[in-house]
């Protein structure tokens, strides 16, 4: 019996249905991006890892390179044993391969003189790193030779650096178990709001029967129509970091060592970073906008959530000159669920931060009134244009003019204002932002708690 051959046009065929398939199953799409994203995670990680500690092993031989070997200072010790506090090991020798320094390294002097004597001709001008690869571990290995005057000497740095998949195989798995849970979810919510009859078809008497059916008829086309540009815009959002990982690993593969690999591995950390937050506040929104959880208000200590938020970004602006200028009153407590609240705070000051120059000024401040708290955070830069004011609080709303970016975002998907608008609103309060005469101030209003 003859096999039939596949043929263009049937390739074609197929290729259409597959379209098509798609076309109509907008979740089967979020559903790959999601699961190919956590495989390029998977692939990607671990080498990415091994040359981020490549780099201290390269910074602790630019140190060494520039002391006087023949005489360590004590300055030069304390640099090394910090380095050594990082995991390093070393040992400097002699061209007669005397000991010159040895730190954490497990063999004795001599049996160590020997090891860099019977390997003398790996040890170059240009230092060198080899990888050597176990189960669950990988050996970083540095030689070089240090040509100080008529003084040669042999600097030998070692590392051993555990498999990232140790650490990230579960946080693969749950960021996975999570988009799941998260596509799941939509599905079944936006099913269930096909299945469920208008309130218009519910109500009325049988002589608006006509009128109630095409009043329901136009909700439910809003309703498609909502539905589709939700899923559209949560595909986009994802599409596109994906396209650049892809654009990336592209240049690894093409162009190899002579490209700053580092760069590229970063670049892409960043973008899954990207994606696993929009999935992480997707998944946040449903649950708020379709009361999956009921959220429970209770007495928050407003102070220490604002001072809280105040340590867990200093390091941040620090590192990016940034000048915070605080304003919290003490003792002031709300009527508010703390995690919700918190998230909320925390997307004002991350938007605050993404708009903020570097040596600029930001205010954070929380004061009691009568019946409700205020928190505001100021930045300091561009206004906002007055057509944008009330467009920023709509979900997927990415700022098209740009007129305000100056540090490039963690997740740009529009989401960050939408959702402290949806918190605020069920704690009952009121949030705002207005232009001020050299920056921008983000406020809500939480109730007081009696």
């Amino acid at each position: 019996m003859k096999k039939e051959k596949v043929g263009s046009r049937d390739w074609r065929k197929i290729g259409r249905a597959v379209g098509r398939e798609l076309r109509d199953n907008p979740i089967v799409v979020v559903c790959i991006i999601v699961i190919l994203s956590n495989l390029l995670y998977g692939l990607l990680a671990d080498p990415a890892y091994i040359r981020w500690r490549m780099r201290d092993l390269r910074s602790a031989y630019k140190e060494i390179s520039m002391m006087e070997l023949e005489d360590l200072s004590e300055e030069d010790q304390e640099i090394l044993q910090n380095f050594q506090s990082q995991g390093l090991e070393f040992v400097i020798t002699d061209e007669q391969f005397r000991q010159i320094y040895m730190g954490g390294i497990w063999y004795d002097g001599e049996k160590f003189e020997k090891y860099i004597r019977g390997r003398v001709e790996l040890y170059c001008e240009k230092p060198s790193i080899t990888v050597s690869n176990f189960k669950n571990l990988h050996l970083l290995r540095l030689r070089a030779k240090v040509v100080q005057g008529n003084q040669t000497y042999y600097v030998y740095i070692r590392r051993e650096v555990r498999s990232i998949y140790e650490f990230t195989s579960l946080t693969v798995l749950y960021y996975s178990m999570m988009g799941m849970l998260l596509l799941f979810t939509v599905d079944l919510i936006l099913k269930h709001r096909d299945r469920k009859p208008s309130a218009a078809a519910r109500s009325g008497k049988a002589g608006g029967a006509a009128g109630n059916r095409k009043a329901g008829g136009a909700a439910q086309t809003q309703m498609d129509e909502a539905q589709r540009e939700f899923v559209a815009n949560i595909s986009h959002e994802l599409k596109t970091p994906l396209a650049v990982i892809s654009g990336q690993v592209e240049m690894l593969q093409i162009m190899g060592n002579e490209i700053d690999r580092d760069y590229y591995f970063a670049s892409i950390r960043e973008e899954i970073d990207r994606m696993s937050g929009l999935v992480g506040n997707l998944l946040d929104l449903t649950i708020m906008e379709h009361n999956i959880e009921k959220m429970e208000l209770t007495r928050v200590d407003a102070t220490d959530l604002m001072e809280y938020m105040m340590l867990r970004y200093d390091a941040l602006f620090k590192q990016n000159c940034i000048k915070v200028e605080p304003h919290i009153e003490k003792n002031v407590k709300v009527h508010a669920n703390r995690m919700y609240l918190e998230q909320a705070v925390n997307n004002y000051i991350m938007n605050a931060f993404q708009h903020t120059a570097q040596g600029k000024r930001m205010g954070i401040s929380l004061t009691a009134g009568q019946d409700m708290a205020y928190i505001g955070v100021y930045n300091q830069g561009p206004n906002i244009p007055e057509a944008e004011m009330d467009q920023i609080w709509e979900s997927f709303y990415a700022n098209p003019s740009g007129k305000r970016e100056k540090n490039p975002p963690i997740s740009n998907a529009g989401l960050g204002l939408y959702m402290v608008k949806k918190i605020v609103d069920q704690h009952g309060g009121v949030c705002g932002v207005e232009n001020k005469e050299n920056g921008v101030q983000f406020w809500m209003r939480i109730p007081i708690e009696k």
